[in-house]
């Protein structure tokens, strides 16, 4: 194997070492949004439809990770999907 292909195989376990991280650490970014939600039990300016809206498209998204056998697609979505549920859980809930 040439030198610039065993620096490009490393370049590219580190991206994928990354993008795992990343498909963890992203949907984090929605606790604040569920914990502001049930422990305050406001739902008001959180819009159901928004929220629908990103359970319907991330399943798309899902779907196509399953599909091509991307693990950091499947991943972010499956918890995008919890996140996305749990908000839309509260709206309902309180509202």
């Amino acid at each position: 194997m040439t030198k610039d292909k065993q620096a490009l195989k490393k370049r590219i376990a580190i991206v994928d070492k990354v993008m795992m991280v990343a498909a963890v650490l992203h949907p984090l970014s929605g606790l604040p949004q569920i914990i502001q939600i049930y422990t305050t039990q406001d739902v008001q300016g959180v819009s159901l439809l928004t929220w629908l809206g990103f359970m319907v498209v991330g399943s798309v998204y899902l779907y196509y990770g399953i599909l091509h056998k991307l693990k950091p697609i499947i991943l972010t979505q499956v918890l995008w999907f919890i996140v996305d549920f749990l908000v839309v859980l509260g709206v309902l809930l309180f509202r």
